[in-house]
């Protein structure tokens, strides 16, 4: 990371209040010697932006903010299981390599234990103004794990920086470049392959999915977007009302397609594209909300953990929450399982698009196999 001149004390202060949290911040300056009688974000983010920081203490600030105990965003591509030999050869090949022509320093290492599983990391060099407005050079690491599952092999990944998502699908596309004797078949969650009823469909199985030991409670947010390719499309969130039917219909484990709201939306062109949803464990006193959004431009799917922690019972019987962030193997195995739900009823929608056709008066319907994107 480089530092190209100190950030004024408003800066400072907008960073440590909105992209810190108190107990990450509070350990920042106690490593100074600075102790800091505050409890509110916005009161140690006063506090703290008073004090003059060099040019070392600035750095360790940007980690701080990029630090990894923060919640998870992660992001999935699928490869058949027979390809899985063919893609470690193919990244072998350019282990420990810059890629050709690539500004930004991309090199790819392949990492191997001695049980045999393996995983590959992507290290860059991302030139982007950050957070605090003025560390212009910050080296990247994007790790990616190889999971061979039952029907398929999972391409799993955390995107803590914007780029991290389109580094992994570059270095993909670097790939099948330089093998055109090999044809791998990357798959990732495409809305274009669903027609909108489909793609509210997704989300609704996934919410009437038994997602045990996390037992759905309810939508907290969600989004509706235009069906236009993408182009200009339109995007607005739901009301309080009409996401209170919604809940209303999951729970009562109505067919959401027949929600009132929901006909409204898909008559109207628009579709679901983003859902955070209240999950509780049903053995303990967590609870976790979950977020799957699908981006455009470019195109990809993110799943994320946006809040956890449990309930405490205050004296009196009144019931509150208390945030906590998860460790970080326990985020990674709720995000997998997940993800794994997700794509599930994103293959049984592609196997199950009904295609029709007539004969005379007689209409015939079928099953389409290998489907196409819907436009």
């Amino acid at each position: 990371m480089e530092l190209k001149k100190y950030p004024n004390r408003l800066h400072v202060r907008k960073v440590i209040e909105q992209f810190m949290n108190s107990k990450d911040s509070r350990s920042f300056f106690q490593e100074q010697g600075i102790l800091v009688q505050a409890v509110k974000r916005k009161d140690v983010a006063k506090l703290g932006a008073d004090h003059y920081f060099s040019r070392k203490r600035f750095l360790e600030l940007k980690e701080k903010i990029d630090t990894e105990h923060n919640y998870k965003k992660t992001g999935r591509i699928e490869l058949p299981k027979e390809q899985v030999d063919d893609l470690k050869s193919a990244l072998l090949e350019i282990n420990g390599v810059r890629l050709d022509n690539d500004e930004e320093n991309t090199m790819v290492t392949v990492l191997e234990d001695k049980n045999g599983d393996w995983k590959f990391t992507i290290n860059y060099t991302e030139y982007k103004p950050s957070m605090i407005d003025l560390l212009d050079r910050t080296d990247r690491r994007v790790e990616v794990t190889v999971n061979q599952q039952k029907d398929t092999c999972s391409l799993d990944f955390d995107t803590l920086a914007s780029n991290d998502y389109s580094k992994v699908t570059q270095v993909i596309n670097y790939i099948h470049q330089k093998n055109n004797d090999i044809k791998f078949d990357f798959s990732e969650i495409s809305l274009r392959m669903l027609s909108c009823e489909k793609r509210i469909q997704l989300f609704n199985e996934f919410f009437q999915h038994d997602h045990s030991p996390w037992k759905f409670e309810e939508i907290i947010k969600l989004k509706v977007k235009r069906d236009d390719n993408g182009v200009n499309s339109e995007e607005s969130s739901i009301s309080a009302n009409q996401l209170q039917g919604i809940n209303s219909a999951i729970i009562d484990g109505k067919n959401l397609i027949e929600n009132s709201f929901v006909k409204g939306t898909l008559d109207n062109g628009f579709y679901f594209s983003m859902a955070t949803m209240r999950f509780e464990n049903i053995e303990n006193a967590q609870f976790i909300d979950v977020a799957i959004e699908f981006k455009s431009r470019p195109e990809k799917c993110e799943t994320k953990l946006v809040n956890s922690g449990f309930f405490i019972e205050e004296f009196g019987g009144e019931i509150l929450e208390e945030n906590l962030i998860f460790e970080l193997k326990n985020q990674d195995a709720i995000l997998f399982e997940f993800k794994n739900v997700l794509h599930q009823i994103y293959r049984k929608l592609l196997r199950e698009r009904r295609v029709s056709f007539s004969v005379g008066k007689v209409e015939v319907k079928f099953i389409e196999e290998n489907a196409e994107p819907v436009n």
